[in-house]
């Protein structure tokens, strides 16, 4: 079944509500939940995320189109939707089955900010790739097992700190996810001297120096000049390891950066501008507009108190969909 979306519908739902089987939810926090059956949505125009998704597919296939190109996510795989992606369209088969969570994607922040044992390379995945296949069965059951659990821990209404409870089982699911990748790249050895193939160390490295120079380096050649290896190439690998462009990647995390300095209210946005190596505040605020739907001085104005403090009944008075199952919903 084909279903348009229009502008007088309510707001975007990626996955069709006859398909939950299970969910929980603290409204404008963290979503969880179980996904069975058939589903095609058509979005009337792109949809960007309002919250980050996780999703592990464990039957069946996914089809959606993401920033203008369709992309297959088959059985066992995991799929990784930031906030800055555009979906257009959406479509899965009777034999699907998922386990979904979305969260706020300041949890996300929080998370890498304050909680870090993570190498790098693995918060560059999670905010830079849209996926990938997973090899070990256990890591299935072990990811299931995961959200399950947090679809249990939404639905005790009753938890004092419910929202500290699903804080932590968001933080797990991270924390299974960072040991599958490096299970699978570094042969369970806890060392950053990995042994990969030349294609993930490109990714890894590429990854790092990032860290380094995006605030002052927008041209791929710079980068690829830095790995030894053309622009072509370079392309090519990153596309076919995170299935987003280059380009996009150092846009989205030069916005990271902005996003991260706006939060200082000691730094002017003409400080920031001149910092992140843009002409003049005006093109930086072009920039920023175009990638956050907003100009510095908005999102700036907008920040909420860190998810730490921000208890559920904040959220929801700050919330723009009061659907339940309105996972993926933009504003």
């Amino acid at each position: 079944m084909k279903e348009k979306r229009t502008k007088s519908a309510k707001p975007a739902i990626l996955f069709g509500e006859k398909t939950v089987k299970r969910v929980g939810y603290i409204e404008g926090y963290i979503f969880a939940c179980e996904i069975k059956g058939a589903d095609h949505i058509i979005y009337s125009k792109p949809r960007r995320p309002k919250y980050h998704l996780v999703i592990i597919v464990l039957e069946g296939s996914i089809n959606i189109i993401i920033n203008g190109e369709s992309m297959t996510f088959e059985k066992h795989s995991y799929i990784n939707l930031p906030t800055w992606v555009d979906i257009y369209e959406i479509e899965y088969g009777q034999d699907f089955h998922a386990m979904v969570t979305a969260t706020d994607r300041n949890v996300v922040e929080d998370i890498f900010r304050n909680r870090n044992p993570f190498p790098q390379d693995f918060g560059f995945s999670i905010n830079h790739s849209l996926g990938g296949k997973i090899i070990n069965a256990k890591d299935i059951r072990t990811l299931r097992k995961d959200i399950s659990n947090m679809i249990d821990a939404l639905n005790n209404k009753n938890h004092h700190f419910a929202e500290e409870v699903n804080y932590a089982y968001f933080y797990i699911l991270l924390t299974d996810m960072a040991d599958m990748m490096w299970n699978r790249y570094g042969n369970g050895t806890p060392s950053h001297k990995i042994d990969m193939k030349r294609s993930d160390s490109i990714v890894k490295e590429f990854a790092a120096l990032l860290g380094i120079h995006v605030m002052t380096e927008t041209s791929v050649g710079f980068y690829a000049e830095k790995l030894c290896i053309s622009k072509k190439y370079l392309s090519q690998i990153i596309k076919d390891k995170t299935r987003v462009s280059v380009g996009t990647i150092i846009a989205v995390m030069r916005t990271e950066v902005a996003a991260r300095l706006l939060r200082d209210p000691e730094k002017s946005i003409q400080q920031i501008a001149a910092q992140m190596s843009f002409s003049d505040q005006s093109a930086f605020g072009k920039f920023f507009r175009k990638r956050t739907g907003m100009s510095p001085m908005k999102y700036r104005k907008s920040l909420r108190k860190t998810l730490l403090t921000m208890r559920p009944t904040e959220a929801l008075h700050n919330a723009d969909d009061n659907s339940a199952v309105s996972i993926g919903s933009d504003s």
